[in-house]
């Protein structure tokens, strides 16, 4: 195995906060060999509330990155990583030994909507008719404590309680951890990048030429039900079929299913009342980030209490 390669870069997380260009962005750069999955999950097996069986060999792993020809980091990008827990970044250390961590934050809020598009898009939760029945469900969940469930689209709330899991990550990795925020990606996205390549110690220089256009945009379904059903054959292939085939299919359904429109817009109560859900965290995780640091916060994390 001493020849082996596996990640020394991985982007944890959090879901819906621009993981994906993140890692199209980095893997473009000649220092850096991307996964041949963007999402390898593989730690998530370390998770007992994601999986019960054994963990994968690291050969299963080290598949992902076989491609690679002597780059300076290879990269994975998991962001379900993210709120893992302690299994999951026990593992990583473990397992990987001394990588770079990238965690990418975004509003809260926003970042609840945008999970709700995207469960809708991928045709989950297709009983749940709105945005506001889908944030009560939620609310409720988060009152009763229950466990998140594997790919049931129904944790997005409890995604968002940064402070939750975040100091965990600064504990384990210190500064080999780098938090960037989707706000600046969006505004800036070679700015971030080349941060990230000083951090990092490779060519900045390069980033010019990115393609930095944004990735993994949602894309609106025609129809929820073949959304639904395309989600059970990609799970299914997943297991069957190699990368190269899987975005093969991938493509196709794009191109059969795409186009449709979202009939609902975030309503401005709804957003007020998820930001006074999320204060109370988004204040710790700013002054977690501050202590570490970071000092030009997005405005979500410098929001003072109400008067």
């Amino acid at each position: 195995m001493s020849e082996t390669r596996i990640a020394d870069l991985v982007i944890a997380g959090v879901p819906k906060a621009g993981t994906g260009s993140l890692f199209a962005y980095l893997a473009q750069h000649p220092d850096v060999c991307g996964s041949d999955l963007k999402e390898t999950g593989y730690f998530n097996h370390y998770n007992p509330q994601r999986h019960t069986g054994p963990v994968p060999p690291i050969e299963t792993y080290a598949r992902h990155f076989a491609h690679a020809r002597g780059e300076r980091y290879a990269l994975e990008a998991t962001p379900t990583y993210s709120y893992g827990g302690r299994p999951v970044i026990e593992a990583i250390r473990t397992v990987l030994g001394k990588p770079k961590i990238i965690i990418s934050l975004r509003d809260p809020a926003d970042r609840l909507w945008s999970a709700y598009t995207f469960q809708r898009s991928v045709g989950n939760n297709v009983r749940i008719g709105s945005f506001e029945e889908y944030l009560r469900v939620l609310e409720q969940r988060h009152r009763e404590g229950v466990q998140p469930v594997p790919r049931d689209g129904l944790h997005g709330l409890r995604i968002g309680f940064y402070a939750d899991y975040l100091g965990d990550w600064f504990e384990e990795f210190g500064d080999d951890l780098r938090v960037v925020f989707l706000e600046d990606l969006k505004r800036d996205p070679r700015a971030v990048i080349a941060t990230l390549c000083t951090w990092l110690g490779i060519d900045v220089d390069v980033v010019a030429s990115l393609d930095a256009e944004p990735r993994k945009v949602t894309q609106h379904p025609r129809s929820t039900l073949l959304a639904a059903a395309a989600r059970t054959v990609k799970r299914r292939s997943e297991r069957l079929l190699p990368p190269a085939a899987q975005r093969g299919l991938r493509r196709a359904y794009a191109h059969l299913n795409s186009g449709g429109e979202l009939s609902e817009s975030f309503d401005p109560e709804l957003r007020r009342h998820i930001q006074d859900i999320y204060r109370e965290s988004n204040q710790s995780t700013a002054r977690l980030l501050a202590a570490r640091g970071y000092h030009d916060l997005p405005g979500w994390l410098t929001v003072s209490s109400p008067a």
